[in-house]
């Protein structure tokens, strides 16, 4: 760690006083000839310490996000993938031999130790949203996956369409509001927090009641659960009470029950 200008001039002037042909060296002005050199001196230690501590920084985190087969080399070798290339053996690796983030489909990742085995969720973009890969793509992808993969690890990659969501509410609001600036707000509250749960998240519902309160116009602890309830691909609907870990890693509301139909608003 790199120390201070203070701690670098502390040290030299001890240095200096334990060398007795520097006696001579006894003027107090900061103007004085030996002092501006000792203040060049400092300057180019603590910035050259400083240098230094990024650097070593800079090696660590490479160290850190390259240890094979850890669950954060998994996540950026994932992220890594380019779909329509083919890996060559370069170096005693498995790697691509030129980066192109063109063919870089997949936006959302999520690397889990499920019992010893990786769990590998993925997703690309569409619109900003997150979507399922086509089947192609996902077999690109477990084919990449088995080339670069340490011996004997146990992978599962999946690709799912995103959890449906159901949530009937009832909503209080302020009757002086106006009801037609309300709703839209009420069901953009809804929609963001779903949007904005990271990856492989999970939903809570008292976060997703403090997302619809800071509308204006809603009611303090005036906004009720009727209704929560959550499908992953293929399964049925599930009605939860506090939380749902989305299968897939993320969430949408069910075109079925929009929150138009599903959100009474009362005075």
């Amino acid at each position: 760690m790199a120390r201070t200008p203070e701690e670098i001039r502390a040290q030299m002037l001890a240095q200096k006083e334990l060398q007795t042909e520097l006696s001579a060296l006894n003027s107090l002005s900061n103007t004085a000839i030996w002092r501006l050199w000792i203040f060049i001196t400092v300057m180019t230690i603590y910035y050259f310490e400083v240098a230094l501590d990024a650097y070593k920084a800079s090696v660590q985190l490479i160290i850190d996000n390259n240890q094979y087969g850890t669950l954060t080399w998994w996540y950026n070798q994932i992220k890594g993938y380019q779909h329509g290339d083919l890996l060559s053996f370069i170096n005693n690796v498995y790697k691509y031999p030129a980066a192109d983030t063109s063919k870089q489909i997949i936006k959302y990742c999520s690397v889990t130790d499920n019992g010893g085995k990786v769990q590998i969720k993925v997703a690309k973009q569409s619109g900003n949203e997150p979507v399922v890969l086509t089947a192609d793509e996902i077999n690109g992808v477990v084919d990449y996956v088995s080339d670069i993969r340490p011996a004997g690890t146990q992978i599962t990659v999946q690709s799912l369409a995103a959890d449906l969501v159901r949530i009937k509410l009832n909503v209080y609001y302020n009757a002086n509001g106006d009801i037609n600036l309300i709703k839209p707000a009420v069901e953009a509250a809804v929609t963001n927090y779903l949007a904005n749960i990271q990856f492989d998240g999970v939903l809570y519902l008292n976060r997703l009641i403090d997302a619809i309160q800071s509308v204006p116009a809603v009611v303090n602890d005036q906004v009720e659960i009727l209704e929560a309830a959550a499908q992953g691909s293929g399964d049925p609907y599930q009605t939860f009470s506090s939380r749902y870990a989305a299968k897939s890693g993320y969430f949408k509301v069910d075109p079925d029950y929009p929150l138009s139909t599903q959100i009474n608003y009362l005075t």
